[in-house]
């Protein structure tokens, strides 16, 4: 049996064009910018040459003024639109991403996926609108920036612009070179030291999980014992990424003291007061390398920083746009279990991995337009949370918001949010993980499914909540609530698994070993 498939486009509207045009007025920006810095260092030339005829001193003046207002006028309107293309883009991102949940509600093999990415949702819907509003066009009025300074300091004298550069250069050489061997080892080490952290899990029997006799006592001893496990081995990659990050943020540190004004104005007094001695530069000409040169760090260290994160949200775009125009992929076997047509089926399953698969068959088996579900994986919440609530209720109102997020125990949270139900998660309110497998719960019980699947690892140390959310959907859906143990929630039909298959024929929920 093939799952359901969701596809979704990413709409770009008004991005495109958008993104364009702010790129044009930056490097419009840019250029102003620099004209009137070096119509500003003419005038002083000028003056402490004290040959300057008044026509031209005023023809400067006017000229910086005017270049300086422009320059201002135009890089403003270009932050507006790159601002208004990264709200833009965005949305399209979250929307597709929204579309694609919505064609495939269990979120788990969607996790599995993106994990698989080395990602998150909310990284990359930020890193893609940083990009868009900020990066791109830093980048480019950092680069023109940074040529047209150079080549206006090579203009003026190539040998003192030579002197300018060196420290600058000698920043990035040695940042390079830092950078280098820090990425090849931490690709040789990371993963071996990250490993070490996936294995000391505690490992609890099916007995143990089942039968009561003596279970405490030994999930206890194996808790501790994997704390303790736990503990060297974090100790062990503390000390690991201490080591390798202190290395690169020492190369950094060295590099932006290279680049410091004060450390580019010692290399210029020091090479050009010899050259001033000897008559190779006239002491007028000092003035571009002592301003420009100072300043010259700074839209240098911006190229750095903003190619960085125009690489990140580069990634991120392409990662959100497959992830959001990708199919899910489900398993082809059959639904082990035969599902009621309204009431409650809870299905033991101890082992996490089997439970996963066996959550995956049925959703699998399951319409999507019908199927609704809360998994053992952190909910993926996306836009405004009245929104979120009501998304698979075409009637959907505040109200039957309110009511669902009460039941999920979620309703004092979101009404402290700054615009309660209308704050957008992740811009204007920050979740936990509990909270958001709440928010996910408050969605399913404001739905219409007719099959919902509740996984009790979604909802530790809290059965209340699920208990009042099954008392609740019981009589208008199918509700399979999955358990690793003695289930917190029971009612209904009662069915033990092994490897997700039936180990034994279900039977009601009071007879539950115990």
């Amino acid at each position: 049996m093939s799952g359901p498939q969701a596809t979704a486009t990413v709409p770009v509207e008004g991005v495109v064009w958008r993104t364009r045009a702010a790129l044009v007025l930056e490097a419009v920006g840019a250029v102003a910018t620099i004209g009137s810095m070096i119509a500003v260092i003419e005038v002083c030339r000028e003056l402490l040459a004290g040959d300057a005829a008044e026509g031209r001193l005023l023809w400067l003046v006017a000229a910086a003024a005017g270049a300086a207002v422009a320059g201002l006028t135009v890089q403003t309107g270009g932050r507006l639109l790159s601002r208004e293309a990264a709200v833009r883009s965005q949305e399209s991102l979250r929307a597709g991403v929204a579309l694609r949940l919505r064609g495939h509600p269990v979120a788990r093999p969607l996790h599995a996926a993106w994990q698989a990415q080395g990602t998150a949702l909310g990284r990359d819907l930020v890193a893609a609108g940083l990009m868009v509003g900020r990066a791109g066009s830093e980048l480019m009025s950092a680069v023109l920036l940074s040529v047209l300074s150079i080549g206006y300091l090579f203009w003026v004298d190539w040998r003192m612009a030579l002197v300018t550069l060196t420290p600058i250069l000698l920043g990035f050489l040695t940042f390079g070179v830092i950078s280098a061997r820090f990425f090849r080892d931490m690709k040789d080490d990371y993963e071996s030291s990250i490993g070490a952290l996936d294995v000391v899990g505690p490992r609890i029997g099916l007995d143990a999980r089942i039968n009561p006799a003596g279970s405490r006592a030994r999930t206890a001893a194996e808790t501790r014992a994997s704390a303790l496990r736990l503990a060297d081995a974090t100790d062990e990659f503390s000390g690991f990424f201490i080591t390798r990050i202190g290395t690169l943020l020492g190369g950094r540190a060295l590099a932006e003291i290279a680049f410091s004004p004060l450390t580019v104005l010692v290399f210029v007094l020091v090479g050009g007061v010899p050259m001033v001695r000897a008559g190779w530069l006239a002491p007028a000409d000092l003035v571009p390398f002592v301003l420009v040169g100072a300043g010259l760090a700074a839209p240098l260290l911006a190229i750095t920083y903003a190619a960085e994160e125009a690489g990140e949200g580069k990634k991120a775009t392409a990662q959100l746009a497959a992830f959001a125009t990708g199919t899910p992929v489900v398993p082809d076997d059959e639904t082990p279990l035969e599902l009621p047509d309204r009431g409650v089926l809870t299905v033991v399953e101890p082992e996490p991995e089997a439970a996963d698969r066996l959550i995956d068959r049925i959703a699998a088996a399951v319409p999507p337009e019908r199927f609704a579900a809360v998994g053992a994986e952190p909910a993926v919440v996306i836009g405004p949370v009245l929104a979120y609530i009501t998304a698979d209720r075409v009637d959907g109102s505040l109200d039957d918001a309110e009511r669902a997020a009460r039941i999920a125990g979620v309703h004092d949270v979101i009404s402290a949010f700054p615009g309660g139900y209308a704050s957008v998660v992740g811009a204007e309110a920050s979740l936990s993980h509990p909270e958001l497998q709440r928010i996910a719960l408050a969605r399913v019980l404001a739905g219409d499914r007719d099959v919902v699947l509740l996984d009790e690892r979604a909802f530790p140390g809290d059965p209340g909540v699920l208990r009042a959310a099954v008392e609740d959907l019981r009589e208008r859906a199918a509700v399979v609530v999955v358990s690793g143990g003695p289930p917190g929630a029971t009612a209904g039909e009662f069915a033990l698994t092994n490897a997700g298959r039936p180990a034994q024929p279900s039977a009601p929920s009071g007879e539950i070993s115990r």
